[in-house]
Formats: structure tokens, sequence, C-alpha cells
């Protein structure tokens, strides 16, 4: 009896590794396997045979063991589905014995055992690449949290299980109420998958029709300046003729007033500044992300200027569009933020963005906005949650040098001159290799 129970041990703490190495794809070293292997056989002897208690204090190691490890994820999800196969296992096994009648054959139980263990070791090698495969999604943690109601669920059932008086409705019962628990996690994960692909696609909808709306603003913006235009080009002849005509008469002070005048009505008109020199930047990304901040500061009534006097059709080669979005966004939402709490203050704001590119390829973004009165140091703002704005998480900067510590050829600098903040980047062309 012993050396047959001792032996189910080593099958099941065989069986156990084996699907965890399988589906968390986490390299099967001579420490791991040692390490691992070892909880796995000691704990079962060690908890006196108390399956259930052996399997959850193996988890609790298991985490603790990677708690560190970038497969943190990876390993949590694969001893949980280790712990549902084992209750699986225990809870089928029990019941198949019970409907057979073959409890007290030790052969026979060992043989009915052995049958699970080896169904499920064949099912877990047909299913692990899609288990690996949700645990690396984004909603990973959706995955895990069900792989706990699972396993919390069945092991509840096969302690109930044990506990009640055993006859074949009952057992028909539980056999019913773990399919039933099974189907349900899956049928709930595939719903909360569902749920949040309409959440994302809703998400994604609402971006893209924000982004339509500052195209047209962009467009109507175009139509309105090049309408002002041609109606100044049509004015100019009849103005220019009724100030020579004060001029020759010797009224100079007619003409000043009314070239004053004209040019307070026509070309001092903020709208008309709106989106000034947008029109040179010719990679799509970039423009968009420009004119979705320059409409919110205009919106926000934030004074600000911007510059671009040579057109960008280009980026350096090793440089990707997004991060460059994702600075560009994080510095102006910086400077935005930064503006509204001095308008809240009644205080003058102002940001000054320029863009420029030259036929190298180098390109540079600078954006300085003046600041309050608190004092900030360069060294601080670059480290994570820093901030001098209160309820503020201040990962901006931070996630801007992580970004920036990808590209060699990337050079960012903060300069904090008084009442200003300057943000400067400087990408260079890669060099050519000389062939």
């Amino acid at each position: 009896m012993l050396l047959v129970y001792s032996f189910l041990m080593l099958i099941s703490g065989i069986t156990d590794l084996w699907i965890f190495f399988r589906v968390s794809q986490i390299a099967a070293s001579k420490k791991n396997i040692l390490i691992l292997g070892g909880v796995l056989f000691l704990l079962p002897i060690l908890c006196g045979g108390v399956v259930e208690l052996a399997t959850f204090l193996e988890i609790l190691f298991f985490i603790f063991y990677f708690r560190k490890s970038k497969e943190k994820n990876w390993a949590i999800g694969a001893i949980l589905i280790v712990g549902v196969v084992d209750s699986i296992i225990d809870i089928l096994s029990s019941i198949l014995m019970e409907l057979l009648h073959i409890e007290d054959i030790i052969y026979l139980n060992l043989l009915v055992q052995i049958s699970i263990i080896l169904l499920a070791v064949f099912i877990i090698e047909i299913f692990y690449k899609y288990l690996h495969s949700y645990l690396m999604k984004e909603n990973h943690n959706v995955f895990i949290g069900l792989l706990i109601y699972l396993y919390v669920s069945t092991t509840l059932t096969m302690i109930f299980y044990g506990q009640t008086q055993k006859n074949a409705s009952l057992s028909m019962f539980f056999t019913i109420f773990v399919l039933i628990q099974i189907v349900f996690a899956m049928a709930t994960y595939v719903e909360l998958i569902n749920i949040q692909k309409h959440l994302l696609k809703k998400s994604q909808q609402d971006n893209l029709i924000k982004e339509q709306k500052q195209l047209q603003d962009y467009a109507q913006y175009l139509e309105e300046s090049e309408d002002e235009l041609r109606a100044f080009r049509h004015d100019y002849r009849n103005m220019f003729n009724s100030l020579k005509i004060s001029a020759q008469e010797g009224n100079t002070k007619e003409v000043i007033q009314k070239l004053d005048e004209y040019t307070k009505a026509n070309l001092n008109a903020k709208a008309f500044e709106k989106y000034r020199d947008v029109n040179h930047i010719k990679i799509k990304s970039l423009k968009s992300i420009i004119i979705a901040k320059l409409t919110e500061m205009y919106r926000e009534h934030i004074s600000y200027n911007f510059e671009c006097s040579s057109e960008i059709t280009k980026l350096p080669k090793n440089i990707n569009e997004i991060d460059l979005v994702r600075i560009v966004g994080i510095s102006c939402d910086n400077a935005i933020e930064e503006s509204k709490v001095l308008i809240e203050q009644n205080q003058e704001a102002h940001i000054e963005i320029m863009a420029y590119s030259n036929e190298r390829g180098e390109f540079e973004y600078e954006i300085q906005n003046k600041r309050g009165d608190s004092e900030i140091s360069i060294k601080q703002i670059r480290q994570n949650g820093y901030s001098t704005k209160k309820s503020h998480s201040g990962l901006g900067l931070a996630n801007i040098n992580s970004i920036k510590n990808k590209y060699e050829n990337m050079t960012i600098s903060y300069e904090v001159p008084e009442g200003y903040f300057d943000f400067y980047l400087v990408i260079e062309p890669e060099e050519e290799s000389e062939e």
C-alpha cells in the first residue's frame, strides 16, 4: 500500500512539474527542476497526504520563488493551472472509483488515477500553447483571476465531496457541478474579452472622432486663412491708393492711423495664427499630435507660438514615430498643465514650441513654458514620481527618459531659467556605415 502511494505521488509530482514548465515556457534549468521538483515531492509528504493543503502551499511557494522574475505572470498562471488540474484529477478519480465501487481494490484504484493523469497530460499537450498565449496577452490578469476562481471552486468542491456521504447521486451531482464550473469560467473569460474588445474599439472610435474634429478644425483654419488672404489682396490696392493720396497731401498722421487700424483688424487675429507653420510638417503622426496640442491650447485660452520654418519630411531611420509622438505629447501635456495652473492663479501663461529639420536629417524639437515660483531640480525631475503639481503621478518626464535610453542618437536636455521651463530634444541622423 505504501509502495503504491509513493509511486502515485512520484507520478503526480512529475506530472505537475511537466505541466508547469510546459504551460509557463520557463526554462527547465537544473536549478529550477531541483528546487521546484523538491517542493512538489516533499510538500505532500510534510502535509501528511492532505492534497488540498499541499497544493495550496505549492502555489504560495511558486509565487514567492518567481516574485521578482520577469516571467512572474507566466509562473503564477502555470502553477494555478497545475492546482486546477490536480483538483479536477482528484475529484474525477474519487467520483469514478465511487461509481465503479473499486475504492478498496488498490491496483484498479491506481490504474484509474494514472489513466486520468495521462488524460490530463494529453489535454495539456494539445492546449498548452493557447494557455501560454493567454498568460502573455494584455488581459492576462483577467485570465489569472478566473484561474484563481476555478482553483478555489474545484478545491472546495473536493473538500465538500470528501466530507459528505458518498453515493451515486452525489457523485453525479459533483461531476456535473465541476463541469459547470469549468464551462462557466471559460464562458466568463470569453465574455470579458469581448467586453474589453468592445470598450477598446469604442475608445479607438472616440479617438478617431477627436482626431477627425481636430483635422476639420485645421482644414477650416486653412480655408479661413485662404479667404482672409484673398480678401487682403482684394482690399490691398484700394487701401494703398487711399493711403497714397493721403501721403501725397502730407497727412502722415492719417496714414499711420489707417495702417494701425487695418493691422489690428486683419493681421493680429488669434485664429489667423492658430496653426501657423503646421503645414511644414509632412509626417502625419507628428503633424496630428501637434495639431491636437495646439487645438487644446487654443481652446484653453493659453497664449502660444508654434514655429516650424523648415519642412519636416523624414526622421532618422532608427527612430520609431510612436516614441517621438509620445515625447511630444508628454512635453506638451506638462506645459499645458502648468499653464492651466498659472491661469487659475490669474498669472500670465505662455508656451513657445519649435520644430526643425535640416537636409542632413537632424531633427530638433523645443518647448518652453512659463512656470510658477516653485524651485525645480534638474536631477529630481528625471526621477519616477517627481512632480511640482499636487495629486500628479510625475511619471511623464521619467517616461521620456526611458524612451530616450532606447536611442543613442537622441539627446534630451532640461533648463529652468527664471520663470520658465525649457525642454529641448535633438535627434542626430544615423551615421552611414562605410563599405
